[in-house]
């Protein structure tokens, strides 16, 4: 079953990511429901006594997961789980019921075994690998069973010795590939742990100066409108020389947890020292005005050990058509040393359309 696995630019943009993810579910949806119709059709007039409840009720369950998500009712994380296991049960299920129907000169398993080297993969995309790993060692030690017991108690004489063998290789190479996928999960995480921290600020847990500029390189190449905020912590080098650096961390720390909720499809970076970038959607004056002084009380009710409330000079631009996101940029830029000569603790807006560009007080 696919599910969410990292993207290149989650850490740049987890919404667009999570629709996408929300994508191939439905995706998932349509395939399961379409292929067990014609799966069916195909099957007319003499309908197999396991898929005609067991493929309708699959397709039943991933349309009623599809409504839970929309109506906003269970994770996406929740819904490939349980999607998983129901098609896992289903694999099981039809392992089981292959040795009843399958003809008396069989020497082999069916095509439907083919799907356990699917179901296998799909545990390490849907769950955690040290979970994945439990599971599918699960559904190989219930599969086992299942093995067992048809070519011991239920397939006759002639034909034990054939499937006893092609039932072992079946098992072994449904133990061979969990081992496969649980060491590919492993380096994979490593991996994505390693672009992680390539991509934050060790301090501050924000994303760091590189991701922002490699998701303002992303702006560039396509027409999405958005807006820039800027901003600089007041007085903040007074505040090392006063109290130290681990106080002035703490700051740090203080102020990223402050803005690290923001909008669907936006970026909060630390830009280097004590500057903060904010990559919005497009904001018009009186969302950001709100936004900003939002962000602004919530900065001065912050108590971080002998500093009592933090203020900061922001600096706030919105693209214009065509714009390069770097034009932007230093419009916000000019916009907060503006708002710091005016005496700091202020937002100021750089007016895109009649001042060119004079800032703009928001205060």
């Amino acid at each position: 079953m696919p599910s969410p696995s990292p993207a290149p630019n989650l850490a740049l943009n987890p919404s667009e990511w999570h629709r996408s993810q929300r994508q191939m579910f439905l995706a998932l949806v349509i395939l399961v429901t379409l292929a067990s119709a014609v799966a069916l059709a195909l099957q007319r007039p003499a309908f197999d006594p396991l898929d005609i409840w067991a493929l309708p009720g699959m397709s039943a369950l991933l349309i009623v997961l599809q409504g839970l998500l929309v109506l906003k009712r269970i994770t996406l994380s929740a819904a490939l789980q349980t999607a998983y296991l129901g098609g896992a049960t289903y694999v099981l299920l039809a392992l089981s019921h292959q040795y009843e129907v399958m003809p008396a000169t069989s020497v082999t398993l069916m095509e439907n075994t083919y799907w356990f080297a699917v179901i296998y993969a799909a545990a390490f995309l849907t769950f955690p690998s040290r979970l994945a790993t439990v599971v599918t060692s699960g559904i190989l030690i219930l599969a086992t069973a299942i093995c067992a017991w048809h070519v011991t108690m239920t397939v006759p004489d002639d034909m034990r010795l054939k499937l006893a063998a092609a039932s072992a290789q079946f098992l072994l190479t449904g133990a061979v590939l969990i081992v496969l996928n649980r060491t590919i999960g492993v380096q994979h995480h490593r991996l994505m742990a390693t672009r992680t921290a390539a991509y934050t600020d060790v301090l501050t847990g924000l994303a760091n100066r590189r991701a922002a500029e490699e998701h303002l390189a992303a702006l560039a190449q396509g027409d999405t409108a958005f807006t820039l905020v800027l901003f600089d912590l007041d007085h903040f080098k007074s505040v090392n020389d006063t109290y130290g650096h681990a106080t002035g961390d703490a700051v740090l720390r203080g102020v990223a947890g402050a803005i690290r909720h923001l909008p669907p499809g936006s970026v909060a970076s630390r830009w280097g020292g004590e500057e903060f970038l904010l990559i919005l959607p497009r904001h018009d004056r009186a969302e950001i005005r709100a936004r900003l002084d939002s962000l602004r009380t919530q900065l001065r009710g912050l108590v971080l050990g002998p500093v009592s409330g933090v203020t900061a000079s922001f600096g706030v631009a919105s693209s214009r058509a065509g714009e390069h996101p770097d034009q932007v940029l230093a419009r916000a830029d000019t916009a907060m040393y503006a708002a710091k000569a005016q005496g700091r603790n202020d937002v100021r807006v750089a007016d895109t359309i009649f001042r060119h560009d004079l800032p703009d007080p928001v205060n």
